[in-house]
């Protein structure tokens, strides 16, 4: 039998760059607990199970990769290697290379069960050469005592074995010379004999040991059967002695009985889960373990009285709990001959469970912060400020269910976006997403536009009727941009919509049952609306389920340096320039009010790229209004550092290095650009930027 008759094809491969929360990800996809690790189509490492617990155990960032937990000493086999060539103890998995490419893994699992065949194979064998031993068959030791008399040799000398055993073989049967064979260590075949009044045959040979003649056996007629009666028996020996040291290398423990109930055997495991051994245990019976209090309960008990396997629980009396199963073997008459137990620990079994558990717990913390890290990165929202990314928090966490949302805020702020970021990262991302601005749509229109009409509803109508966007939005989401400016008299049949769940068109009769969500935005403020009389209170609360407020601009001014520089390099790619922007005119953007949010700063960005005759945009080609705005806040460039305050020179130095490398990569991404608008080392730069946790793109 070869490794490839055995071998699983079915690879799972990581890389070196995988980190621990990736790889415990596919761990628990897969359901295995070991991969080879690949880098340039070459093995260069083994991750298992083992190794996570160990990170976890340790409390290893799970963000590492894990060519640092890896085994990197990997032993690979060939497909055409013999599985019985193959150490089982030096690890739990093999990788298997054909011609330098991975073609395969196999386990100690895969192993084990080759093992098994070869053993049922190699015993099958075995029995059938002991069972066709029918020739005599006499052997005796280095001294020329008989030792092998069997049964054969009976039938035919007449003689019994317990009166020749340990006589002098030329005592019983001189023309033998079997003793000869002692002394000359040279075998001798067809040699004939008589012993008695029957002529025989004999193959004669000594027996050696470690080299040494202890003695010599004769066959009478067939020599061959014995020597492979003794071939089989010495692999058997062989097989059992392998049986022995993968039963006692079992991480289960492994408890055996007779048919009887009575201990047969347990493994090392056994003792190291319960602290008793074989002297409390074997050879005493399950009944009398029990009766003692050794043992709560049996399952091979059990299993003697259903005669059928047995799964249970049962304490001992050092105070463990263990998970038992019980299986029966048959005999060829049906009745029980052996009862096999595999045992476990409970408390083991918790802790692997509670490690899932956390693993569990870190694969969703690190898909939460991932999904955190592709908004940045795709550049649809940009903020630094902590209100933002708690809002952010928020939409991502309320994306996971169907709750109506209320988005308000001032215009511009990009409270769209926002409802844009909820629909996407929710369970209905793959339906209908369907935008509507009521304000921009008139009140004698907006009934049908919202829940559509029956054919002949009104003059103009479609003969066949229209559906509405509540049932073009079925099984997705709509958002209702402006909420606040729906009238009263469609607020009425808006607030029944969302309570039952169905919409009747205009001039149906019949009403039709919908599955939409709701994200409704407003950039009025609603509770004032509804003190006024002009929204009604009812509706109010059913649309504010979860309200999510996004601030102005001017309450997260932190955010403005990142999104000019996000505009700046949009607007420089689209219209192909490479356009820069002075710190000084960030601090007069900054300082401004801006009362149309983001959406004024996009929109100032883009005339200042496309009419700025520079490449730097300073104070000065800034609209008139910015100057007067902030007149207060523009005037002497010769003193760009101000005193507000008496403070320690360290920290004002730190301060303003701070400000500098924050306003610096507010206008670059570069860190060698920014040693050259700072006149300093680039090395500088890094070091102060580390220091002071700025962040910037690291330079290629």
């Amino acid at each position: 039998m070869i490794i490839r008759d055995f071998m699983s094809t079915r690879l799972i491969l990581l890389n070196p760059e995988n980190t621990l929360g990736e790889t415990a990800t596919v761990f628990l996809e897969n359901k295995i607990d070991g991969a080879p690790v690949i880098k340039d189509d070459q093995v260069v490492g083994l991750i298992t199970k083992t190794h996570l617990i160990r990170a976890i155990s340790n409390k290893t960032d799970m963000n590492q990769p894990i060519s640092r937990h890896m085994s990197g000493m990997v032993k690979t086999l060939n497909p055409e290697q013999k599985i019985t060539d193959v150490d089982i103890m030096y690890t739990g998995r093999y990788p298997v290379l054909e011609n330098g490419e991975l073609v395969g893994i196999i386990t100690k699992s895969d192993i084990m069960i080759a093992l098994n065949e070869i053993l049922d194979e190699m015993s099958g064998q075995l029995e059938t050469v002991i069972n066709s031993a029918y020739n005599p068959i006499v052997a005796i030791d280095h001294e020329g005592i008989i030792t092998i008399w069997n049964q054969s040799a009976e039938k035919y000398t007449g003689m019994k074995a317990s009166d020749v055993l340990g006589a002098f073989i030329n005592n019983i049967i001189p023309e033998s010379q079997l003793a000869d064979i002692v002394q000359s260590g040279k075998s001798e075949y067809g040699i004939r004999l008589c012993i008695g009044h029957n002529a025989f045959i004999s193959n004669r040979a000594p027996i050696i040991k470690n080299g040494e003649i202890t003695g010599a056996v004769a066959v009478l007629y067939d020599v061959s059967e014995l020597e492979g009666i003794t071939r089989e028996l010495a692999y058997v020996k062989a097989i059992n002695s392998e049986m022995d040291a993968i039963i006692e290398s079992s991480f289960d423990g492994l408890y055996i009985t007779d048919g009887k109930g009575i201990t047969l055997r347990i493994n090392k495991a056994i003792k190291r889960m319960t602290g008793l051994g074989e002297e409390e245990l074997v050879n005493k019976s399950m009944n009398e373990l029990v009766e003692r209090g050794i043992l709560s309960r049996s399952a091979s008990l059990l299993v003697l009285e259903k005669r059928e396997p047995v799964t249970t629980t049962l304490s001992t009396i050092t105070g463990t709990d263990l998970l038992v199963t019980a299986t029966p073997v048959f005999a060829e008459n049906g009745e029980i001959f052996r009862i096999v137990t595999s045992v476990r620990d409970v408390s083991e079994l918790n802790m692997l469970k509670q490690k899932v558990e956390q693993l569990e717990g870190l694969k969703e913390h690190f898909e939460f912060q991932m999904n955190t890290l592709k908004l940045r990165l795709s550049g649809k929202l940009i903020y630094k400020n902590k209100d933002m990314e708690n809002i952010v928090y928020q939409a991502l966490k309320v994306a996971e269910v169907d709750s109506t949302v209320l988005i308000s805020g001032e215009s511009g702020v990009g409270k769209e976006i926002i409802g844009e970021l909820i629909q996407r990262n929710s369970a209905r991302r793959d339906g209908p997403f369907i935008k509507l601005n009521c304000a921009a749509i008139p009140d004698n229109l907006l009934e049908s536009e919202l829940f559509g009409y029956e054919s002949g509803a009104f003059t103009g109508a479609k003969r066949e009727g229209k559906p509405g966007l509540f049932e073009l939005a079925n099984g997705g989401t709509l958002l209702l941009d402006e909420i606040g400016d729906v009238p009263l008299h469609l607020q009425v049949k808006l607030l029944r919509t969302l309570q039952q769940r169905e919409i009747l068109r205009v001039g149906g009769v019949k009403p039709i049952l919908i599955d939409v969500r709701i994200i409704a935005i407003s950039n009025r403020n609603l509770e004032e609306l509804v003190e006024k009389g002009e929204f009604r209170e009812d509706l109010y609360y059913r649309l504010n389920v979860v309200p999510i407020h996004i601030p102005a601009l001017r309450e997260r001014r932190e955010d403005i340096p990142l999104l000019v520089r996000h505009f700046l390099g949009n607007y420089n790619e689209r219209y192909s320039l490479k356009k820069f922007i002075s710190s000084e005119t960030i601090d007069v953007l900054m300082m401004y009010n801006w009362p149309g949010n983001i959406r004024q700063l996009e929109n100032l960005i883009e005339r200042l790229v496309v009419t700025t005759t520079t490449d730097i945009i300073d104070v000065p080609q800034l609209p008139t209004f910015f100057i007067k705005d902030n007149n207060h806040l523009v005037g002497d460039y010769s003193q760009p550092v101000t005193v507000n305050a008496i403070v320690p020179l360290k920290t004002a130095v730190e301060s303003v290095e701070r400000q500098l490398l924050e306003k610096t990569f507010a206008i670059t991404n570069s860190c060698y650009k920014a040693a050259q608008i700072l006149e300093v080392d680039a090395s500088t730069i890094s070091r102060k930027a580390s220091k002071y946790q700025v962040k910037y793109k690291q330079d290629a």
